[in-house]
C-alpha cells in the first residue's frame, strides 16, 4: 500500500502545480530474535537425587553454558546454545562427573566406509605411545575411526619427580588426539596439536580419588536451526567408582 501527499508548489508565473510524493512503504520480513539463534539441550538422570550439575561446554572456545537441573526428577535443560556449534555434556554427581566427548572423524574417501583394523589400531598405539616422553604413565582410554582417520582419547600421568615438583605431587593430562593416513602410512594431523580437556598439577593422592567416566553418548551435540532441541533421553549415571575411564555407547537395545 501506498500513501500519497500532495504538495502544491507556486510557479514564477503565478499559477500552481501539484507534486504527488509516494511513500513507499518497505516490507521487511520479521525480525530475527535471540529465541531463534538458540537452541537447548535436555534429557532426564535417572540417579534421582545424585546429581548436582549439569553443563554444556564448547570445545572449541570452551565456554561452558550452566543448565537447569530438578535435583528431585533428574530433569535438566540447557538452553541459550548458539546455534552451529558442537557441544559436550557434562555431569556432575556428588565427588564423580560424566562427561561426553566427541571422537568423530571425517568421512573417508572410500565409497564404502571400513573401520579401523587390528593393524591400524597396533600401528596407530605405537606411534602415540612412542611421542609421549613426558608421562610415565600413558593409558589410551578409546580410539575410533576409519581406515583414514583416527580419533585417541588418551589419560596421562606424570608421578616421577620434575622441575619445582613437590614431594608426592603428580601431573595429569586428558588429551584428544587426531590421526590420518593421506597415503600408506599413518601420521598425527599436522594442523593440531591436540585437544586438552584437563591439565592439573595435583598430588598422586588427590588424583587417585577422581571418579570420571568419559562417553560419546554425550558428546558432539549440535543443535540447528532445524532442529533446535535435542533430546538426550534417559541417562544412567555410572558408578562413582575412582579412577578415569570411558564408557562406550550403548545401543537402544541394551538399555
Amino acid at each position: 500500500m501506498s500513501n500519497i501527499m500532495k504538495i502544491e508548489r507556486p510557479r514564477h508565473n503565478g499559477t500552481k502545480t501539484t507534486l504527488c510524493l509516494c511513500a513507499l512503504v518497505v516490507f521487511c520480513s520479521a525480525p530475527v530474535t535471540a529465541a531463534d539463534s538458540v537452541g537447548s539441550i535436555r534429557g532426564n538422570i535417572e540417579a534421582v537425587g545424585q546429581p548436582t550439575a549439569v553443563t554444556a561446554v564448547n570445545r572449541t572456545n570452551n565456554k561452558k553454558y550452566p543448565g537447569q537441573l530438578d535435583t528431585a526428577t533428574g530433569e535438566f535443560n540447557v538452553d541459550q546454545l548458539p546455534l552451529g556449534s558442537k557441544y559436550d555434556l557434562v555431569i556432575d554427581y556428588g565427588t564423580a562427573r560424566l562427561e561426553g566427548i566427541s571422537l568423530s572423524v571425517p568421512t573417508s574417501d572410500y565409497e564404502e566406509e571400513q573401520p579401523l583394523t587390528d593393524d591400524d589400531v597396533k600401528t596407530i598405539r605405537e606411534k602415540v605411545l612412542s611421542m609421549n616422553k613426558f608421562e610415565d604413565q600413558v593409558e589410551i582410554l578409546a580410539m575410533e575411526g576409519n581406515i583414514q582417520h583416527a580419533a585417541i582419547l588418551l589419560n596421562k600421568l606424570r608421578t616421577k619427580p620434575f622441575v619445582n615438583s613437590q614431594p608426592g605431587e603428580a601431573v595429569w593430562r586428558v588429551e584428544l588426539w587426531h590421526f590420518e593416513r593421506p597415503e600408506e602410512t599413518w601420521v598425527k594431523v599436522q594442523d593440531e596439536l591436540f585437544l586438552t580437556l584437563y591439565r592439573e598439577r595435583l598430588q598422586k593422592s588427590a588424583y587417585d580419588q577422581k571418579s570420571l567416566t568419559f562417553t560419546p553418548a554425550l558428546g558432539g551435540l549440535s543443535p540447528t536451526a532445524e532442529s533446535p532441541m535435542i533430546d538426550v533421553g534417559r541417562i544412567v549415571l555410572p558408578p562413582a567408582a575412582r579412577g578415569v575411564r570411558w564408557q562406550a555407547r550403548r545401543e537402544k537395545n541394551d538399555e
